[in-house]
């Protein structure tokens, strides 16, 4: 592999190409449709999980932990995106990592047992962080300055598939009569998907940000990808990530139990997460415009909003509207917002790493999120336990990022 050129603190990028905005819409389109299935293969496993518990006899902890271990190679991978993408380009890394995780779904019903069930479910990840990590490189290195809403786009496709996830799924079940048909659907759309993004989505798009353009004062004070607002803001990431994975893992048990929901109830209740998250495209947009005290307002709704969700109220129209804020505040704005933040407070020529760094914070609680929360509700209860996993998280997160030094972010 060549080596890496040193790029002065203060070098922006050019796509070598420029592409007109019927164009751009339509390679926005396509991201975000392979970004969508992603959303629903994660979603649709806890929407059907008291049927997949039943069928393979888990317990509550081991239910969350096969939701959330995906995670594990999410983490993983996403650290060594950065990695993939300068070995193979981003092109390829999207692709392969769409086929990859599109494949194990489709095998998941195969499993015999918790063991295969778990393994399969943790091989999905592999693909999902190469993904992820791809669409957003793609985005950071064409977009420049506009990349929090075109983030935003993204997140706003995978709030789509973050609702028809649970919806289609828990419908999808009640017409088969079986839950293994949704990993079916799902893992056949994300291989078709593939093929399609082959051919429409050229390599001057996905690997924009090659040529550079020096800015007029370059300093020599490069930041590098540990630094203070990088390490910062991935740390808050990952207090966003252990409350997101915790509610996702157990939240529609938690309605199907202990407020005795039916599963298509407590599957639409789970699915407006997805709704919130559409509105990512406005949130990306907001994001670029303002400054810290948005990011921390945000964590602080994002842990109100947990906490009305796990605390006994009933009111199947609440949830609605909590399960909305809470994919609104997460995948509709932050998501995006820190992403942006971290990417802009390195160099240009390392906005992968940067961004694999915050990704795989983001997921490294999630192996662990789903079966500590069930471990907990065993052991104190619903509400002591989503205090501990889906409220402090993120009211810890916005302490630390009133510590974000919002200087040293670039503006492009």
């Amino acid at each position: 592999m060549a080596a890496i050129e040193t790029i002065p603190y203060g070098t922006t990028f050019e796509p070598k190409t420029r592409y007109s905005k019927l164009q751009l819409l339509m390679f926005l389109l396509l991201l975000g449709t392979s970004y969508m299935f992603n959303a629903m293969d994660r979603q649709v496993f806890p929407a059907l999980l008291g049927s997949i518990r039943a069928a393979y006899g888990l317990t509550l902890p081991q239910g969350g932990m096969v939701s959330t271990i995906f995670t594990i190679n999410v983490a993983i991978f996403a650290a060594l995106s950065g990695w993939f993408m300068a070995r193979f380009g981003r092109r390829h890394v999207l692709l392969g990592g769409l086929v990859a995780y599109s494949f194990f779904t489709l095998a998941t019903p195969f499993a015999s047992g918790l063991v295969s069930l778990t393994v399969l479910r943790a091989l999905t990840g592999f693909g999902e962080a190469l993904q992820v990590g791809a669409v957003f490189a793609c985005i950071g290195g064409y977009f420049g300055a506009n990349r929090g809403a075109a983030m935003g786009a993204m997140q706003t496709f995978f709030g789509l598939g973050a609702f028809l996830g649970p919806v289609l799924g828990t419908r999808l079940e009640a017409w088969a009569n079986g839950w293994e048909i949704s990993f079916y659907v799902f893992g056949a759309a994300g291989v078709v998907m593939a093929l399609v993004a082959a051919v429409a989505l050229p390599r001057d798009f996905t690997e924009a940000g090659e040529v550079a353009r020096v800015a007029q004062t370059a300093s020599s004070d490069e930041p590098s990808i540990w630094c203070r607002n990088v390490v910062l803001g991935s740390i808050s990431f990952g207090l966003v990530g252990l409350a997101f994975f915790s509610y996702t893992a157990l939240y529609a048990s938690y309605l199907h139990g202990a407020l005795k929901y039916s599963s298509i109830d407590a599957g639409s209740a789970l699915g407006m997460y997805g709704i919130g998250a559409m509105c990512g495209v406005i949130g990306g947009w907001i994001g670029d415009r303002t400054g810290q005290r948005s990011v921390v307002m945000a964590l602080l709704v994002l842990g109100t909003a947990g906490y009305l969700l796990f605390h006994g109220f009933a009111s199947f129209w609440l949830h609605v509207v909590m399960s909305f804020v809470f994919g609104l505040m997460v995948s509709g704005f932050l998501f995006a917002r820190f992403m942006s933040v971290v990417q802009r407070s390195c160099v240009p020529n390392k906005i992968g790493q940067c961004g694999a760094v915050a990704l795989a914070a983001f997921y490294l609680p999630g192996p662990f999120a789903g079966y500590l929360f069930g471990e907990l509700v065993g052991k104190v209860g619903w509400s002591v336990a989503s205090l501990a996993m889906v409220v402090v998280p993120p009211i810890v997160g916005a302490v630390l990022m009133s510590f974000i030094d919002y200087s040293k972010v670039r503006k492009l």
